[in-house]
């Protein structure tokens, strides 16, 4: 008998429900958006296409990462309206805090 491991990578769900309207955008990261050659599904992004600053009560996002995008091909998608994201799983997975400045920030995105 032959066997044969492959290895399979998913995201974590950063949509909390799919509505069908969502607005998603695509976007070109920037060589600084990555740790380690990953930036992770739930990070805040600004149109420039690094990680946006959020904290010290200001924020420059664009929208949120919607996908995990490794840096040999940077090309990714923002959801930037009309979605409904998950919170706690785009926080934990990317390691940002969703504050009360992110959220209004991005206010035509629903954070559940």
């Amino acid at each position: 008998m032959k066997f044969t491991s492959d290895e399979i990578f998913t995201n974590p769900p950063i949509l909390k429900r799919k509505k069908g309207g969502e607005l998603l955008v695509p976007v070109t990261l920037a060589s600084t958006a990555f740790s380690n050659g990953v930036c992770k599904a739930g990070t805040p992004i600004t149109s420039t296409g690094t990680k946006a600053v959020t904290s010290g009560g200001s924020n420059n996002a664009k929208g949120i990462l919607l996908n995990d995008v490794f840096d040999d091909n940077p090309n990714g998608s923002l959801i930037v309206a009309y979605a409904s994201v998950n919170a706690s799983q785009g926080a934990s997975h990317s390691g940002v805090t969703y504050d009360t400045t992110l959220i209004n920030t991005l206010s035509n995105i629903t954070f559940e």
